[in-house]
């Protein structure tokens, strides 16, 4: 490669009837350039990123070769100062990375020209953002899984410093992983979102979890006993009854109902004792062992009036 260069022009000759009265020594000189041939790099690779907040690219150019190199000449393609840029440091599929950096060297390499750069194409994926400091409150047992939340707290995970992105809570809605008591449970958030100028390049789940506990529901029970004729014993026919929620599936058993004594007399004190459940949906509840209500007994002499029932809740005082 140069400017100006000599041209050596070689094979001329003279012709014509009187050439021969003339000497010539069939050459003569000229000047020309020879520019550099211009080479270009194919086999540049970019690698797509998650979403940083900038438009730098990491590079794989084990495979990256030159175009154009006359064959013997001694020229290679220098990678070691190469660096990458993204177009934008946005989000995007296909974005175009601009290699520079990108050098000759060799022998030969001055015949060549090259711009040092060249191009590819890479993704940037969005950044995955999780929360902390959700908060989902205790309850007791209602027979469903709804809970109630507590997302004063709540914040973002993972946003790049000065990106505009926030944490809407308007929607969200939590749910036990079962209806069942127990503690420690699974709380699923869901309807959570983002917000903000910067949100689209984040991805985000919409949901979040936390823990909570499921304590168990007081049963209230209600004995009602039967009045009876005296017998010298102070047994008690009695039926229960309680307030469990509807559908649910327990028995209410009892080991014992007294009067408090055998002998005749009327809104006399009769306790039931031993009070358990059993059942599919027992372990949701909890129960006094005891329960009070009164009733009559009435001596068998001159009765005037029949015996009736009494019925009385867990907890009445009687007076």
């Amino acid at each position: 490669v140069g400017a100006g260069k000599t041209v050596t022009i070689s094979g001329l000759a003279l012709s014509g009837a009187d050439a021969a009265n003339y000497s010539f020594s069939g050459s003569t000189a000229a000047t020309a350039d020879i520019t550099g041939k211009e080479l270009t790099v194919t086999g540049t690779v970019a690698n797509n990123k998650v979403y940083d907040g900038n438009t730098s690219a990491t590079l794989d150019l084990g495979g990256a070769a030159l175009v154009g190199v006359v064959s013997g000449d001694d020229v290679s393609l220098d990678t070691g100062s190469a660096v990458g840029a993204f177009d934008s440091a946005s989000v995007g599929a296909g974005k175009t990375v601009t290699i520079s950096g990108l050098a000759l060297s060799g022998a030969d390499a001055a015949n060549y020209s090259f711009s040092g750069s060249t191009a590819a194409t890479a993704d940037i994926t969005g950044k995955e953002l999780t929360v902390t400091g959700t908060v989902a409150n205790n309850k007791v047992y209602d027979g469903n899984t709804s809970a109630t939340l507590d997302l004063g707290g709540a914040a973002l995970v993972g946003v790049v410093s000065g990106d505009d992105v926030s944490l809407d809570t308007g929607s969200a809605v939590g749910a036990f992983d079962s209806a069942s008591v127990g503690a420690g449970k699974t709380v699923t958030i869901s309807g959570l979102a983002i917000s903000g100028a910067d949100a689209a390049n984040y991805s985000f789940s919409f949901s979040a979890s936390a823990t909570a506990d499921i304590t168990a529901r007081a049963l209230t029970v209600t004995a009602t006993a039967q009045n009876k004729l005296h017998d010298g014993t102070a047994n008690a026919a009695v039926t229960l009854s309680d307030d469990r929620l509807t559908g649910d599936v327990l028995t209410v058993n009892y080991i014992s109902a007294l009067f408090e004594d055998s002998n005749p007399g009327t809104d006399k004190t009769v306790t039931v004792s031993g009070i358990s459940l059993s059942g599919q949906d027992s372990a949701n509840y909890t129960v006094d062992s005891t329960v009070t209500t009164t009733a009559s007994i009435y001596d068998a002499v001159g009765i005037t009036e029949q015996p009736q029932s009494t019925t009385r809740n867990a907890g009445e005082t009687i007076v």
